[in-house]
């Protein structure tokens, strides 16, 4: 093999190793919430780059460790702490913010890496593997680990990441095919073995990750059998130690008390109640309109009024936008009695609460647009079960792009509470309002304008354990802004409100949980949701003249299907008018109807066995994947190496060739002898085959006798009978093939 191949192969190798690397990326910036992908795609080039002279000359080492740690600060400028200049003083606010995110995990025993330093220790991980392959070519240990953090983030997150994976192993199976080509052998059972290891890997995570699988016939034995022990070590105060490990700081889920926000949040993925819907939308349990300036609280007590009897239609709560005809079914059932119950948006009639008809009191309160239950004898009496239908408002996005400022037709004082603002709220907040909405023609281009400033994923940061709390006599929303620029949903909705109300326009703080984790299929075309004290989310409402409250979404990484779907163009209902009490069975939502159309095409019957949860890969397709894939690179490599394949099947041939007629296994060898060294036009036998002896390295008479018995019997013309191969002319041509294996082996 010549030099420019060797080194032609070694290029390939690192790239395909960088890609082992590459494919892992977005897992890691989705579990950490980070802005963006291409600032560590660009690490992980800038590494290649310094780990090379050390690949060249060992005394180099030092340049390449140092390369390494330098160009480690240009991903964490572009993705921590947001924009800001380079400077003396970012060095001195990146190491304030390390340090307390060691605090944060070591010392406060948080149960969540923050980002900032997963971020540190990725790169350092990326680092350490790329001198590991660039210089000792281990590029097991990368594979290995790799496959152990998507293993992780599939178990703890509960993300399919079977494609991933089985990326990664076939990366990883011609990585491994060329690191042998480099070393002039190629092992075929290697190749075997990745194969067999990329389809199990693959098939067991398919099988983890399915629930109602054979997996449980195992884990089911497992959990019976080690009660006794799991008692003893409650007992021992075992999981009580764990739980207020991982509880940390705050845990996600609805909570009464927003008056003081700010600080690390930690998931909490228990299940708060589940859906039967059309689709997944959010659910608003409750409205705040007094902003603090450390939170939210209501500006006006409560008032409940008394709705009576069931089926009953809830207020408006101040929307004058036409509703559709066309009723959604829906049915929620709370895994506890729940004081608060979550509603979604649109005009909503309550059929049954508790599977009560009557004597069930329940209230609704104007000023926190929320649902209230049970009275002066039952306060706040939890909710188990409720079934109703709710039909959504209708309005266009030019509606919202045409309407007019409120302010210009509002009555005195109508808007006082939802454009109040305290005396915390700082000056340069105020300008930046101003700022942003300099250049916005219309009233929706300046909330959209906000909207949109916000959700910058470099300006600001989206992180739930990174988030500091609000330094004492500091404005919540002002050190956000100009301080931190780190937080979560609570940040980002109440720094949009604070902004729309510096330009004089009306908003107001909603609170609930976003979407929800689609779990299977219920009757009548409806499909069945789990929503979690994780999806607990806020976010703000707009008034909007004609319309009422609009609800938007400044989080970066959230949308609100909502927003997006009822500021999509609304044609006609195509839907007869129904009446209270004939509910139709289908959705008017197109976005629903494409949901069930590739959920029909991706998933079938459980009988099937074709597919075992949304969003898994079918059997077929990963075998058939696996197969076509392994089909293409065998394909592939056959054609590559035909001339070393094609001498190897001589060989073998030549070694069961004894007692075998002499032309036919001369035809065989010849045939060969001319694919390695060509034979012109006029040629003798003779001298080709003295010129083949020396272009091989053979002694001058080593084909003589061959050559002397096929001259003999080209032109004798004899009618003899063929005479068989003799020992000696068979050594000589298999001596000849094993002299050619070699000479491909060197390049000629």
């Amino acid at each position: 093999m010549s030099r420019w191949t060797t080194r032609a192969l070694g290029a390939v190798g690192i790239l395909l190793h960088a890609l082992l690397l590459i494919l892992a990326v977005p897992t890691f910036v989705k579990v950490n919430h980070l802005a963006a992908e291409w600032p560590l795609y660009l690490y992980i080039g800038l590494a290649i780059l310094c780990v090379l002279p050390w690949r060249w000359q060992h005394r180099w080492w030092p340049l390449s460790l140092g390369g390494l740690v330098l160009t480690a600060f240009i991903p964490i400028y572009l993705l921590f702490p947001g924009r800001s200049q380079l400077s003396a003083d970012w060095f001195a606010m990146l190491a304030t913010r390390f340090r307390d995110s060691l605090q944060s995990y070591f010392i406060q025993s948080s149960a969540t890496v923050p980002p900032l330093l997963s971020l540190v220790l990725i790169l350092a991980v990326v680092a350490a593997l790329m001198i590991l392959f660039v210089r000792y070519r281990l590029w097991p240990v990368t594979l290995i680990v790799l496959v152990l953090y998507l293993t992780a983030v599939n178990i703890f997150n509960g993300d399919d990441l079977t494609v991933t994976v089985l990326q990664q192993f076939l990366v990883a199976i011609v990585l491994a095919l060329v690191q042998q080509l480099q070393k002039q052998r190629l092992r075929w059972p290697l190749v075997a073995v990745a194969g067999l290891l990329a389809a199990a890997a693959g098939g067991l995570l398919q099988v983890a990750a399915a629930p109602h699988t054979t997996l449980n016939a195992f884990t089911a034995p497992l959990v019976d059998n080690t009660a006794v022990l799991r008692n003893q070590l409650n007992t021992a105060g075992f999981f009580q130690s764990l739980e207020r490990f991982g509880a940390g700081d705050a845990r996600t889920g609805f909570s009464e008390d927003d008056t003081d926000l700010g600080g690390p949040l930690f998931d909490d993925n228990s299940v708060v109640f589940t859906a039967e819907d059309y689709e997944d939308h959010y659910w608003r349990v409750e409205t705040k309109d007094d902003y603090t300036g450390r939170g939210w609280i209501s500006s006006i007590g409560d008032s409940v009024s008394r709705l009576q009897g069931l089926p009953t239609t809830l207020p408006a709560g101040g929307m004058t936008a036409p509703v559709s005809t066309t009723r959604h079914v829906l049915t929620m059932a709370f895994t506890a009695a729940s004081d608060y119950v979550p509603l979604p948006y649109g005009q909503l009639t309550l059929d049954s609460v508790d599977q009560q008809q009557r004597n069930v009191f329940m209230g609704w309160a104007p000023t926190r647009n929320r649902l209230i239950t049970g009275g002066r004898l039952r306060p706040l009496a939890g909710v188990s079960r409720l079934t109703g239908s709710y039909q959504k408002y209708r309005y266009t996005i030019q509606q919202l792009e045409n309407a007019p400022s409120p302010m210009m037709t509002a009555e005195p004082n109508q808007f006082r509470t939802d454009l109040e603002l305290p005396k915390s709220v700082t000056k340069r907040t105020r300008q930046l309002a101003q700022q942003i909405t300099r250049n916005a023609a219309t009233y929706y281009d300046q909330v959209t304008a906000i909207r949109d400033y916000l959700r910058d994923g470099v300006q600001f940061i989206y992180s739930k354990v990174d988030t500091p709390r609000t330094p004492k006599g500091r404005d919540y929303v002002d050190y956000f802004l100009f301080s931190s620029k780190t937080g979560y949903c609570d940040n980002f909705s109440s720094a949009m409100i604070v902004l729309l109300r510096s330009v004089g326009i009306p908003a107001r703080w909603a609170k609930g949980f976003n979407g929800g984790n689609q779990v299977g299929q219920a009757s009548g075309g409806r499909y069945t949701y789990q929503i979690l004290n994780s999806a607990a989310h806020s976010w703000p409402e707009v008034y909007f003249s004609g319309i009422g409250w609009v609800p938007f979404e400044p989080t970066p990484g959230f949308t609100n299907p909502d927003e997006r779907q009822q500021t999509a163009q609304n044609t006609d209902d195509t839907s007869s008018s129904t009446s209270s009490s004939s509910v139709s069975s289908t959705s008017s939502s197109s976005t629903a109807a494409r949901r069930s159309s590739q959920q029909a095409a991706a998933s079938s019957s459980t009988a099937q066995n074709l597919t075992s949860t949304p969003g898994a890969l079918p059997w077929p397709l990963i075998a058939l994947g696996i197969g076509a894939g392994s089909l293409a690179l065998a394909g592939a490599l056959a054609f590559w190496q035909r001339r070393r394949l094609r001498l190897h099947w001589t060989q073998w041939r030549l070694r069961h060739a004894a007692e075998q007629p002499f032309p036919t296994v001369f035809r065989r060898f010849d045939r060969q002898a001319r694919h390695f060294l060509s034979r012109p036009a006029g040629e003798t036998l003779a001298d080709y085959y003295q010129r083949l002896g020396q272009t091989l390295h053979l002694p001058a008479d080593r084909f003589a006798p061959v050559v002397e018995n096929a001259e003999y019997l080209l032109y004798s013309g004899t009618n003899e009978p063929v005479p068989v191969i003799t020992a000696a002319e068979l050594t000589a041509l298999q001596t000849a093939v094993a002299a050619m294996l070699a000479g491909l082996k060197k390049g000629r």
